[in-house]
Order: structure tokens, then C-alpha cells, then sequence
């Protein structure tokens, strides 16, 4: 046997099992159909958003806008995006959490909104895509815009938080430095009240107080070496100097004045940094903007249904192969002739076509269901004499007398017993069918039903089982007697229109099995068959015994050695090969003169015999038509 395997041993595997790819193939499909349809159906929202502090960004007082680098800060603001924080706010805005309720549900809320959006950043850019899923199509756009908003507020509340805290801190000195101011303006009316005859010292407190204030400014700019200062100084020296000639009654008013007048410059400077911390606050903006807002979708995301059914044929398809190949690796049954031929040592004598029943129920079950055998109607529906076989099938079954007549030698009548080595190979049908061709080429034939412990022949034509073989053998009938002519055939199960159609049925003679024995061996091993033989082969030139399986029962090896030869009949894919030999070598073994002629391939179909044997069939079927 040739251990290379070729191109058609490769297409004579697969178109073998077929059925068995395209089973697994679709039942793949099938399942990532259904498996497609047991997912949910998740819809998908984007919107794209910018960050990126504007053109006009005011600063706010108290605070600094350091330099700005896009990379860093939307890397940062995607982790922003994606916290704890900004999913809590986001849920409060689409209302899902309730304060009254469990802490778990309304974490469980957030973490589902934690778990249904993603933020990218848009490769070379400062644009980011905020992308949310949800079954819903309108509660996943709703989700991503809520995100934005949630974003946006807190990226708006840190970057006013300095400016707010600004105009706290100035508001509070503001109303304190106010406070002050009604304290000192109460307290320089009770004294001007008490001593109206006072005034030169509040004019030069005044002057004090005024050059003080000049002091203060220049000193932000000069240095105490500077001559205006020094020259300022020198003023300030010479007012204090006056002041000290005044009387004491007048020294506290020039104190109260002097206050008055520092309380009243610090609330105008308080006062107008507290407008200018007010503008600040109100110039601020978020440094977010949308690009693209989320807007509902109209397709689903998940389930690809396409996708899916892609990647299920292609895997269906895979599985299928492998399934096919690793069937044929634990086959052990033999599938071509050739192997056939070279595995016995025996010639393939005949390729007998497939031949279904009229009976579908019968078809299903012997080939899916491995039943097997026909029912006797599936039997009566495969015969020859049914109208619907063409001329090719006969000219199969008269290829395979024309094969033995070769293998034997002989010219003459012909002995022949047709066995299988295990039930259900179609041997019976072989054996009805090949007896009906030889009547049809206008041949005497006898056809006997050899197998007396499953009898069937009388069942598929419709007549009594006895008297048969097994009387004639024991001598209680003549087998004149027992042998049924074309009249008592007319009279059985079979349908008349049928027989008087088929040409040559008066050339077919049958003997049943008979009574059934309750010794069959010994009945087979004692009978003078060749008494009986040198009768039937003066009146008949083709005698048929249909036998019992070998394997099975030893009657098919007692009949052999009386025969001209033995067939045995295999359907490819039955039985194990060593089976099979083991047949052969039981039937020719110990010396008994018996000869295996050959082997019938039965229930071939013409697709799977390759393109060697398949167009025999159809050269067949055009030739007939000529």
C-alpha cells in the first residue's frame, strides 16, 4: 500500500465523509449562532473633547498659570477622567444615585460607570475620546455627555479654588481694616468734641501721615541712601519736631489723625484689590472644550454578528477537516479497490452502484443510523425488476459475471456461494440482484437461500419458506419440488406489473430456506452435494447460494468447498480490514479446496468512487440512450 498520499487520496477522504464535514460544519455554525444570540446587545457612544487652556486666560490674583505642556496634562487629565471622583459626579447628574439608599447599591452605580467608559488620547494631539457602552443607545450617549459635565465642573472648581480662596482672605482683612476705621472716626469725634480749641496738631498729624505714605512707596523702589528718600526723611524729622512744641492735649488727637489716615489708604487698597479678585474670579474658564459631543447610535457595537459568523465558518470549516481526517485515521475498514486488491491478494470482481430504497425512513437509517438491513419492502424497492433502474446497473451485474467467468476458467454452469464476513454488507441483495441479471442476459438461474438461520429471500419475493434447502438436504423433498418458477413468483408480495416487465423473469428459478433444522451443520457437512450439484448444473447455467456471514456461522465455508468459488461481498467502511482477511483466510484455509474468487465492492455511490470509477456510471446511463 502506497504510504504517499496524493491530491485525490486527499479529495477521496473528505467527499467520503461528506456528510460528516458538513455536519460538523454546520453544527459549528450553529453553535456561534447561537452563541451570538445569548450575547448581549451593547451599543457604543464617543465624543471627543479638547484640552487646552484659551487664548484670553486672565490670571487670578494670588495664583500663576505655569508653563503648559499638552503631553503631560492629557495624560494626567485622562486619569482625571477616569476616577472615582469625576464617576461619582457624573452619576449624581443622570440621577442614579440616591442619598437614602444602601452605600453598597450607590458604589456598585459608580463602579458601573467606572467600568463603561474609557478615555484615549488621540494619537499626535491634545484631543481626547471619551467613549461609554451601555444596551441602551440613548443612556450610553447620555452617559458620555454627563462625564464631560462632570469633568468640566471639576476642572473648573480646581482652577477657580485660588481665586476663591483670594477673595476670601481679602473680604475678611477688608471688613477688619472697615472695623477699624469706625473705631478711629468715633474716636476723633469725642476728642474734637471735648477740645474744639484744637487743630494745629491734627494739620501737622495730617502732613506726618501723608509723607509717611511718599516714604513707604519710595522704599519699594529706592534704597534708604537714595536722596529723595533722605530728603524725605529730613521732612518727617522736622514735622515730629514741631509736633513736639504742640501742647500734650493736642499730642493724642495727632495720634488719632495719623491712624485714621493709615486705616483709610489700606481699605481704598483693600477695596480695590478685592474688585480686581472679583474680575479675576469671574474670567475664569475650564480649560476643557468639546470637539464632538456623544450622540446616540443606531447599530450595536457587540454582538459582530458578521464578524462572529466569519470567524464560526472559518473555524467550522477547520474542525470540519479535522474531524473528516481523524475519523479516517481511526478507521480501520479498507475504502478503495486498490487497497482492496493489495491488503487480500484477491481482484475486486465488481463495483455494485448504490442502490436506495423507494423507502426514505429505510435510507435514514441504514446510512445515518447504521441500521442493518432494509425492511423487506426497502428490499423489494432495490430489486432489478423495479422500473426505475436504468440498463447500467444490470450492465454492473453482468460486468461482475463476465469478471468471474474469467477468474474461474470456465464457459459452463457455475457454482457460486455469495457471503460476506459480517451482517448488514448487502451480500442478500447482491446475491437477488446479480441471480435477476442473469435471467435478464437470458441464462437459466437458481437462486438459493443458503442462510437458514436468517432467512430472507422468501420474505422479499412473497412466498412460504418450505419446503426449501434444508428439505431437500435432509431428502424429505425433491428440489424440483422446492423451486419456485416465474408463475408462483407472479402469485407472491412482488409486484405484477413489475415482473411481467422485466425481461428473462422466466428464466429465474428460487428455493427458500426451507424448514428450519435444529442441525444446520451437520445437515451442511453430511449433504450429498454432488448428487445434488450434478443435477442443478444439467438444468441450470448459474446457480447463486445465498450463505450466512462467514465470521459469523461455518455454513458459508462447508458450502464453499462443493462450489466453483465463493464471493465475498464487502461494503467499503463496515468492518475492520483485518476482518476481512480473516474471512478469506477461513474460507480457503485447511485445505478444504475451496476457492475465493473474489470481492464485490457493494453500495458504492458514483461520487465517491473519484474520477478514475465515478464516470463508469454515467458512460452507462448515456450509452443506454443511444
Amino acid at each position: 500500500m502506497n504510504s504517499e498520499l496524493t491530491l485525490y487520496d486527499y479529495w477521496r477522504i473528505i467527499n467520503r465523509r461528506k456528510w460528516t464535514a458538513l455536519s460538523v460544519f454546520l453544527l459549528t455554525l450553529g453553535s456561534t449562532s447561537f452563541y451570538t444570540r445569548l450575547q448581549p446587545v451593547i451599543y457604543q457612544s464617543q465624543a471627543i473633547i479638547k484640552f487646552q487652556p484659551p487664548a484670553s486666560y486672565s490670571k487670578i490674583p494670588g495664583s500663576e498659570l505655569t508653563e503648559f505642556d499638552p503631553w503631560n496634562a492629557v495624560s494626567t487629565e485622562i486619569r482625571v477622567i477616569t476616577s472615582m471622583e469625576i464617576a461619582d459626579r457624573a452619576a449624581r447628574k443622570l440621577g442614579w444615585l440616591d442619598d437614602g439608599a444602601n452605600p453598597a447599591r450607590n458604589a456598585g452605580v459608580v463602579n458601573f460607570i467606572l467600568g463603561s467608559c474609557r478615555a484615549e488620547r488621540l494619537q499626535d494631539s491634545n484631543l481626547i475620546t471619551i467613549t461609554g457602552v451601555n444596551s441602551d443607545p440613548v443612556k450610553a450617549s447620555d452617559l458620555v455627555n454627563a462625564v464631560i459635565e462632570a469633568y468640566r465642573d471639576y476642572d473648573l472648581e480646581q482652577k477657580s479654588r485660588q481665586g476663591r480662596k483670594t477673595l476670601e482672605d481679602i473680604a475678611s482683612r477688608k471688613a477688619e481694616v472697615e472695623e477699624n476705621l469706625r473705631a478711629l472716626e468715633r474716636s476723633k469725634q469725642n476728642f474734637m468734641e471735648k477740645n474744639p480749641n484744637t487743630g494745629l496738631g491734627a494739620a501737622l498729624a495730617n502732613q506726618l501721615a501723608d509723607l509717611e505714605i511718599r516714604k513707604r512707596g519710595l522704599q519699594d523702589k529706592y534704597t534708604p541712601n537714595h536722596p529723595d528718600v533722605i530728603e524725605l526723611n529730613q521732612r518727617i524729622k522736622a514735622v515730629e519736631s514741631r509736633l513736639g512744641e504742640i501742647p500734650a492735649r493736642e499730642v493724642e488727637l495727632v495720634r488719632i489723625s495719623r491712624e485714621l489716615r493709615l486705616q483709610e489708604e489700606l481699605y481704598t487698597t483693600l477695596n480695590k484689590q478685592y474688585e480686581e479678585a472679583k474680575l479675576g474670579l469671574s474670567s475664569v474658564v475650564s480649560f476643557v472644550s468639546v470637539v464632538n459631543p456623544a450622540v446616540a447610535s443606531a447599530s450595536p457595537v457587540s454582538p459582530n454578528k458578521s464578524l462572529n459568523m466569519l470567524i464560526g465558518g472559518i473555524l467550522g470549516f477547520f474542525l470540519a477537516i479535522v474531524s473528516v481526517f481523524l475519523l479516517e485515521n481511526l478507521d480501520v475498514s479498507i475504502s478503495t479497490i486498490e487497497d482492496i486488491e493489495s491488503f487480500l491478494k484477491l481482484p475486486v470482481l465488481g463495483i455494485m452502484p448504490h442502490i436506495a430504497s423507494e423507502h426514505h425512513l429505510d435510507n435514514w437509517l441504514t446510512q445515518l443510523f447504521r441500521k442493518e438491513r432494509y425492511t423487506v419492502e426497502g428490499f423489494r424497492s432495490a430489486l432489478l425488476i423495479n422500473r426505475r433502474y436504468s440498463s447500467g446497473v444490470i450492465e454492473a451485474y453482468h460486468t461482475l459475471r463476465t469478471n468471474i467467468i474469467s477468474q474461474l476458467g470456465s464457459g459452463g454452469s457455475m457454482s457460486l456461494v455469495f457471503s460476506s464476513a459480517g451482517p448488514a454488507e448487502g451480500k442478500t441483495l447482491t446475491a437477488v440482484n446479480f441471480a435477476l441479471a442473469g435471467a435478464h442476459a437470458g441464462l437459466k438461474t437458481l437462486l438459493i437461500d443458503a442462510d437458514m438461520r436468517r432467512p430472507t429471500v422468501h420474505q422479499i419475493f412473497g412466498s412460504k419458506r418450505e419446503p426449501g434447502l434444508s428439505d431437500i438436504l435432509t431428502g424429505r423433498t425433491d428440489w424440483r419440488d422446492a423451486a419456485l418458477e416465474s408463475e408462483d413468483l407472479m402469485l407472491g408480495g412482488l409486484d405484477f406489473d413489475s415482473l411481467m416487465r422485466f425481461q428473462g423473469i422466466e428464466n429465474l428459478r428460487i428455493i427458500n430456506a426451507g424448514t428450519v433444522p435444529g442441525n444446520i451443520v451437520d445437515i451442511v457437512d453430511s449433504a450429498g452435494w454432488e448428487e445434488l450439484l450434478t443435477g442443478l448444473k444439467s438444468e441450470f447455467d448459474l446457480i447463486i447460494f445465498d450463505a450466512p456471514p462467514v465470521l459469523l456461522f461455518v455454513d458459508s465455508i462447508l458450502l464453499a468447498k462443493h462450489m466453483d468459488g465463493v464471493v465475498l461481498v464487502y461494503k467499503a467502511g463496515k468492518i475492520a480490514r483485518s476482518a476481512l482477511r480473516r474471512a478469506k483466510e477461513q474460507v480457503i484455509g485447511g485445505g478444504n479446496g475451496s476457492r475465493m474468487i473474489g470481492v464485490v465492492l457493494n453500495g458504492v455511490r458514483a461520487t465517491e468512487m473519484g474520477p478514475q470509477y465515478g464516470y463508469y456510471s454515467s458512460d452507462y446511463k448515456k450509452y443506454s440512450l443511444r
